[in-house]
């Protein structure tokens, strides 16, 4: 799998969790299941934005026909991560968090609009098979790695 299909796969489920925390909305307390999902959320923009920031971004600001559209993606990081911090500290029933919720899912889908729009077709072109299967794999590796982690301190 080249890193640009693993991006895209994770930028769905992204959406797909936002949309179940959405659905928290409608109940009058939230429930175990709410807290659950916030948590796996958060830790698959933490994953990702790792996974970009550390394999795939480095790659890209090599590139001058890149460089600017990564830098600006750091810059979105910077707000996703401002916005989970801020999610972080309310309960999935409340109407804030419902609004804060609505900004992330925003800033996300403008996120994945330019990357998948602009980004992943110049990475396509200029960085050829070879090297996307080889973030990929890298990508891989990390998701795979920190599976395990979450798994262990489960557990532990």
């Amino acid at each position: 799998m080249t890193a640009v299909e693993l991006l895209k796969e994770d930028h769905q489920e992204l959406i797909n969790l936002i949309g179940e925390l959405e659905a928290a909305d409608d109940e009058t307390e939230t429930g175990p299941r709410d807290t659950e999902n916030f948590n796996r959320l958060n830790e698959a923009i933490k994953l990702h934005i790792r996974m970009e920031e550390e394999v795939f971004y480095p790659a890209m600001e090599e590139l001058e026909e890149t460089r600017d559209l990564t830098r600006e993606a750091f810059k979105e990081h910077q707000m996703v991560d401002h916005l989970l911090a801020q999610l972080s500290t309310m309960s999935p029933n409340e109407e804030e968090f419902q609004d804060t919720l609505s900004e992330l899912r925003d800033a996300i889908e403008r996120h994945i609009e330019e990357e998948e729009g602009e980004l992943f077709p110049k990475a396509e072109e200029l960085c050829g098979q070879k090297r996307l299967n080889e973030m990929g794999q890298q990508m891989v590796w990390m998701k795979n790695n920190s599976r395990v982690r979450a798994a262990t301190s489960r557990r532990g």
